[in-house]
């Protein structure tokens, strides 16, 4: 037996009008199956707003009912279990599971599959959106939006954004009060997108065929003032009709239609307005406690009285305005009895349900019953963090009123602690760590307290208050080994990254590390090591991988990335994918960019698969630097689109979308759509408040503004580098610092100021770069853009690209033989025709258009006529491709060459290959010929 939610998608909002034909809202009702019937690309939504009786349930029934559309999914919002994580969404997902194939991961959501592995609010969400958008057209109905739970609501909010950034086919319906939350659920929807619908009051034919609808017998003239007295709305005129005419309240009509029915239906009244949402009718009978046929002669007096609402297997009230009714008429005793009843079966039955587990923590604090030992199971669960930000107010709420100095009560305070850390709500994560803290008798305890409570605030870059705190934790400290490398960890931590003390941070992490090791032989190896001491042993190692990052040394951060992977093996598989990454990163750096993209490309599948979405970025991040060093561009701009879709999707994940977005702007410029790419980085640069992440991007904005003007970006190129230098001298970074030298280098050699490059050059030889990396090669590229003499520069870059022919950086060969050609043409030298035509014909093949572009022009400034026409029947290139698409659409080229940021020249060029290769004469059959679908369906 199990008291549990009402799965069936269609039940609540279908059958809550089985009572009679849907009477009037003629207007509202066209209004809804017009835009249900638009089939959009992307979401459209409709919000109805509407007081307690108005009739917004059945007017989204009604709409769902007429709806052609193949998938439909329902979010039902429960007064009594807003507060309860995933509530709302309960039908959503379990109607995904079984719409999903079987074992998939919204199944496993729900039924507590894999409950060792810490669940995240933004996995849930990920996992959801995958098998919800390949249901489409789908149509979301969301019902009561001002009763459903935090989780939830976020979660459709999620589904709404990522169908805005997919194009998913998606129509939302809601329904809300006044005041109500509707806005959020849309604010990511253009204003034309949504519509808003106020209902009022119904018409007085609309009432008058209302009441007659409930019972004929009533003549027109009472059920005209029935309307009247019930001032338009839907539910008090069918009340007053059910009740025969009478009104003085809506508990006077409540008794009035439950005058003849016995007491088992004034009970099974009472279960259901304490239950507060739909409970199995097998359930139902259990709580009440009678055999089968007493439940069902009681059931089916209040369904025949249209008091309660018998669907499918479920049963529940037929409007939330008779649930007040009944409650206020039900004395306290008896709602706490039945209260003790569902709490006691949410509990038997729940297990490690979280859901169950969160319904049952209610009603035990409805019945008054002791609440402390469930709210530890709740917060012991490894789906903790999806009771979210209510959640754990809730369970503060629980840890602050008991008895204060019992062992429990300080138990849940530290669980609570921990809680908010996983949320990331470090201010409430400071202040019960502390309270742990000065309640602690043990000392190793009161520590591990202060040294969480200086976590937090290191979180929140309260630099005096994290070292305040860590000295209090070390004050208490038995010298127990675990703790000391914990302490020692994060003091090096507060000193690499809040005091910006690099050389002090550096050495105590050195330190940190060796201690780590001996930590580790003293047991026998790190899979000996307990599960704290191995997840210190594994922050340690993530120290010295910072501190090679810092000091760009690739060797160290290889060989420490390894160890954490090695470590976490079997025992995290998050760490064990952060590790892999981040070695990822070091293979790059060291110039192993082919084992990179491997290792990345794995990296990337796993954190997929296994919807990690904070991974799947960092790993979709690396995978598309390094197929973008390799010269593979299509498939860098692939996954760094997806990896885009992905982070926009998740939000604000720390410091992944100013990563992605500068990736994705690079290769977006790299592709041949420079300019609005550049405008991007730029607003992203404006944008960006993290100064480590800033510098970098002001390396680019330079960068690429003296690659695509030249000379004339002078001014901009000084203003950028100037403020990457300011950020750079903020941080403290070497290795930020070193890769600014190169793309200031750079930048400012092709605008002119070499003797200013020369010096950055300098700089950057000063801190003993490798040469062999890719570091190295922009390097002696930039070294050779310095040279004054067009003669001596081309020399120079002759053998860098030598040199970087043999290297796997074929993309950074591409630039240097650019440069290589045109400063053949700058010295006059007839090879410049030549190493420019093969520039051009390799950008095409690299998919490169930005290169392509430069090449061609400086083709053209040699009298060199660069277009060629293609052969018959060839495959049609991307770029061929997406300006087919355009004049299909009725575009010219003048609107072609804008929206591509190319010349109309080039337009002119691709169109002309198009027509050839598609075999067309015109504009006209080219737009029919790529509108047609080819045998398989598929348009070509």
């Amino acid at each position: 037996m199990r008291v549990h939610v009402l799965f069936e998608a269609t039940a609540h909002l279908s059958e809550s009008v089985n009572m009679q034909t849907f009477v009037g809202r003629a207007t509202e009702l066209a209004a809804l199956s017009q835009i249900a019937a638009e089939r959009m690309t992307g979401p459209t939504a409709v919000v109805l707003v509407g007081e307690p009786g108005s009739g917004k349930s059945r007017l989204l029934a009604e709409a769902r009912a007429r709806s052609a559309l193949p998938h439909v999914f329902a979010v039902v919002g429960y007064e009594a279990e807003r507060q309860v994580p995933l509530a709302a969404s309960s039908e959503l997902l379990r109607a995904l599971g079984v719409a999903s194939e079987a074992g998939s991961p919204v199944d496993a959501l729900l039924l507590g599959q894999n409950e060792r592995t810490p669940l995240e609010p933004v996995r849930v969400f990920e996992t959801v959106h995958r098998a919800f958008r390949v249901l489409q057209p789908t149509l979301l109905v969301v019902d009561d939006l001002q009763w459903v739970d935090d989780f939830s609501r976020a979660l459709c909010h999620y589904l709404i954004r990522a169908a805005r950034d997919s194009g998913q086919s998606v129509v939302l319906f809601a329904a809300t009060r006044p005041g109500g939350s509707g806005a959020p659920l849309v604010d990511s929807l253009p204003p034309e997108r949504v519509s808003w619908i106020e209902l009022g009051p119904m018409s007085l034919e609309e009432g008058i065929e209302l009441v007659l609808a409930v019972d004929p017998t009533i003549d027109r003239s009472l059920a005209a003032e029935l309307w009247k007295q019930a001032k338009g709305s839907p539910f008090w005129i069918e009340a007053l009709a059910r009740a025969n005419g009478s009104v003085a309240g809506l508990n006077h009509v409540l008794t009035v239609q439950l005058r003849g029915a016995g007491v088992d239906a004034g009970h099974l009244l009472a279960l259901a307005a304490v239950a507060g949402r739909p409970i199995s009718l097998s359930d139902a009978a259990a709580l009440a406690r009678w055999p089968a046929g007493r439940f069902e002669a009681a059931l089916g007096e209040l369904v025949n009285r249209g008091i309660v609402v018998r669907g499918g297997e479920a049963v529940w009230l037929a409007h939330d305005l008779i649930r007040e009714a009944a409650l206020r008429d039900l004395p306290d005793g008896v709602a706490r009895r039945l209260h003790r009843r569902l709490a006691q079966q949410f509990e038997v039955d729940g297990e490690s349900n979280l859901l169950m587990l969160s319904q049952a923590l209610e009603h035990r604090q409805a019945a008054g019953m002791p609440t402390l030992d469930l709210a530890l199971r709740l917060v012991r669960s490894p789906r903790s963090k999806l009771l979210g930000r209510e959640g754990l107010r809730l369970l503060a709420g629980i840890a602050d009123e008991a008895e204060p100095f019992g062992a429990e009560t300080l138990r849940l305070h530290q669980e609570v602690a921990s809680l908010a850390t996983d949320l990331a709500e470090y201010k409430e994560a400071l202040a019960r760590w502390s309270l742990v803290a000065d309640r602690a008798e043990a000392p190793p305890e009161r520590a591990s307290a202060w040294l969480a409570a200086s976590k937090a605030a290191y979180s929140l870059s309260r630099l005096e208050e994290a070292r305040s705190l860590l000295a209090r934790s070390r004050e208490v400290d038995p010298e127990t080994e675990v703790l000391k490398l914990e302490q020692d960890t994060h003091d090096a931590a507060i000193r690499l990254w809040l005091e910006h003390r690099a050389t002090e941070g550096r050495l105590l992490a050195r330190q940190v590390v060796a201690a780590a090791g001996r930590l580790a032989d003293g047991v026998g190896g790190v899979s000996a090591l307990e599960s704290r001491a191995r997840g210190a042993y594994l922050d340690a190692l993530q120290l010295q991988y910072e501190v090679a990052v810092q000091e760009a040394d690739a060797e160290t951060m290889l060989r420490s990335a390894e160890a954490r992977a090695e470590a976490a093996r079997g025992f995290d598989l998050e760490s064990y994918l952060a590790a892999s990454i981040a070695a990822s990163t070091a293979l790059r750096w060291a110039g192993r960019v082919q084992e990179a993209a491997r290792r990345s490309r794995s990296a990337w599948i796993e954190a997929n698969r296994h919807i990690v979405p904070r991974l799947a970025i960092d790993a979709g991040e690396g995978l598309a630097v390094s197929l973008r060093i390799l010269g593979e561009l299509a498939e860098a701009e692939q996954i760094v689109r997806e990896t885009s879709e992905l982070a926009a999707r998740v939000g604000d994940v720390p410091r992944a979308r100013h990563r992605v977005a500068r990736v994705a702007c690079n290769i977006a410029i790299e592709r041949g759509e420079p300019w609005v790419a550049l405008e991007r980085l730029e607003r992203e640069t404006a944008d960006e408040p993290n100064e480590h992440q800033r510098m970098a991007f002001h390396g680019d904005v330079a960068v690429w503004n003296a690659r695509l003007r030249g000379p004339t970006s002078a001014a901009t190129v000084r203003d950028e580098v100037a403020a990457g230098r300011a950020d750079a001298e903020k941080v403290g970074c070497p290795r930020c610092e070193a890769e600014l030298f190169l793309l200031s280098a750079e930048a400012l050699a092709r605008v002119g100021e070499r003797e200013q490059a020369r010096r950055l050059l300098a700089a950057w030889d000063a801190r003993g770069g490798v040469a062999e990396n890719l570091a190295g090669l922009i390097r002696l590229h930039a070294g050779a853009l310095v040279e004054d003499d067009a003669v001596a520069a081309a020399a120079r870059l002759a053998a860098v690209v030598a040199i970087a022919e043999r290297s796997p950086f074929r993309l950074q060969a591409l630039w240097a033989r650019l440069d290589l050609g045109r400063a053949l043409a700058d010295a006059g030298d007839s090879r410049a025709r030549a190493e420019l035509q093969f520039v051009a014909d390799l950008a095409l093949e690299l998919g490169a258009g930005t290169v392509e572009e430069l090449a061609g022009r400086a083709l053209r400034s040699l009298g060199v006529r660069t277009w060629r026409r293609a052969s018959a029947g060839a495959p049609l290139t991307e770029r061929e491709q997406e300006v087919g698409l355009l004049v299909a659409g009725g575009a010219t080229n003048r609107e072609i060459a804008q929206r591509l940021f190319l010349s109309p020249k080039t337009i002119e060029r691709h169109l002309s290959n198009v027509f050839k290769k598609v075999g067309v004469r015109n504009r006209a059959e080219l737009a029919s010929r790529l509108r047609a679908p080819d045998r398989s369906g598929a348009a070509r």
